[in-house]
């Protein structure tokens, strides 16, 4: 699969903190199923040292970021997770339990301050933020099978819906999205980085759009092809559900199930 070598800024305390709250939420959630022992354990069989390309990451220089997530905000999303302590587990106790593990300690161990801005490409991004995340949900998969499965997309779309709280119409939606399509920012972010989108066709009723080059889909294909699915395209239309109920979400084909392109096709109801 074609991929692409365009860079973006990628935030480290920013990314911290939203991959946090995706780690604790998932941690959570697992405890809740499996017990804290076994979850635990999960965790503690990613592995102990950063592979080739992590290491090439991590050996990147950071420049300061103008505008860091505070240091007590870094971790607000562990103490969202465990506002109540779960079978013996605090927010102190996840907190520390999360952050010795990949990948935080290691960018830790890379950057102390948890803070500055790296020149990234989606792909390495994707591995800095996704590998030790994917590792987990292998390992849960194939100790638990589709139950597994469903245990990971529960507690990842459970973060979502405590992050998008509030909807909007419709129009404002459809509007929304034509704009994004018709005229991307023109500095890159993660998904400008990574993505080529073809408008096809749209207006305030239908919407058509085609991804034919997807970072996600590259990578995952590459190095975590069982649950690529899950994690990168599954959560999509749950998530447009979030943000309206006026407006339905079809895709018929995927590049991460190895299609021509990424169908997006959205339309009023």
């Amino acid at each position: 699969m074609n991929g692409t070598d365009r860079r973006f800024n990628l935030s480290i305390s920013w990314e911290v903190n939203e991959q946090l709250a995706t780690c604790a939420a998932l941690y959570h959630h697992l405890i809740e199923r499996i017990g804290s022992e076994e979850a635990q354990a999960i965790w503690e069989s990613l592995p102990k040292q950063p592979d080739d390309l992590m290491k090439q990451i991590l050996s990147y220089e950071a420049v300061e970021e103008t505008e860091p997530c505070a240091p007590d905000e870094l971790t607000e999303g562990v103490g969202e997770a465990f506002a109540t302590p779960l079978r013996g587990i605090d927010a102190a106790a996840a907190e520390e339990f999360l952050l010795s593990s990949p990948p935080f300690s290691w960018l830790r161990d890379a950057h102390p301050s948890l803070q500055g801005t790296l020149s990234l490409t989606t792909y390495e991004a994707l591995h800095l933020s996704r590998d030790a995340l994917a590792g987990i949900c292998e390992t849960v998969i194939e100790r638990f099978g589709k139950a597994g499965e469903l245990m990971i997309y529960d507690a990842l779309n459970a973060e979502w819906q405590s992050v998008i709280t509030k909807k909007m119409s419709g129009a404002d939606f459809m509007r929304n999205r034509l704009s994004r399509y018709k005229n991307p920012s023109k500095e890159l972010d993660i998904f400008g980085a990574g993505l080529d989108v073809e408008l096809k066709s749209g207006d305030d009723k239908e919407i058509l759009a085609h991804v034919t080059l997807c970072e996600w889909a590259r990578y995952f294909l590459d190095r975590h092809p069982s649950v690529g699915y899950l994690l990168a395209c599954s959560l999509d239309d749950p998530v447009y559900r979030l943000q309206t109920d006026e407006v339905r979400f079809q895709r018929r084909c995927t590049l991460m199930e190895e299609g021509e392109y990424c169908e997006f096709r959205f339309y009023a109801v």
